[in-house]
């Protein structure tokens, strides 16, 4: 009977590591993905924002400091308007992400955005297709605050 429940708990530990393996390998690459993008902001790198951005995906947001209407680009859009150069400001602005769950081939992830005279969020989902993780959609608000320097 104790080598019957011992296979049979060898048996469900190996069932649970590909599991596992596939979970920390997703984690990965969304962190990956979620490196570059946040990396293409200091250059202004349109080039990396349209290889983690899909370009069909959608960015979409709303702060009172920009008026009433929602905000809208596509991913194309979006990679489009990292030109190459940075914000005035690049230098004070403070970015932080934390993977908030990765649920099979969906990801979400919490951007949290500390910028001299404004903070905001932004929540950033993730799907894979064909084996590959990609930002489909990008939402963000924020609101104006004291810290301008």
């Amino acid at each position: 009977m104790r080598t019957a429940l011992r296979s049979l708990a060898f048996a469900a530990a190996l069932l649970a590591v590909p599991a596992a393996m596939a979970q920390t390998s997703d984690r990965d690459a969304v962190d990956r993905i979620m490196q570059t993008f946040l990396a293409a902001y200091p250059t202004a790198d349109g080039a990396a924002v349209s290889q983690v951005f899909h370009k069909d995906g959608v960015m979409i947001g709303y702060s009172p400091a920009r008026g009433s209407a929602l905000l809208q680009r596509t991913g194309q859009e979006l990679a489009e308007g990292f030109n190459g150069t940075p914000a005035a400001n690049e230098a004070q602005r403070k970015r932080t992400y934390e993977i908030v769950d990765i649920a099979e081939n969906l990801a979400a992830v919490r951007v949290n955005l500390d910028y001299p005279g404004w903070r905001g969020v932004d929540y950033i989902v993730l799907l894979k297709t064909d084996g590959q993780w990609q930002m489909i959609s990008k939402t963000w608000t924020g609101v104006l605050t004291s810290n301008t320097p």
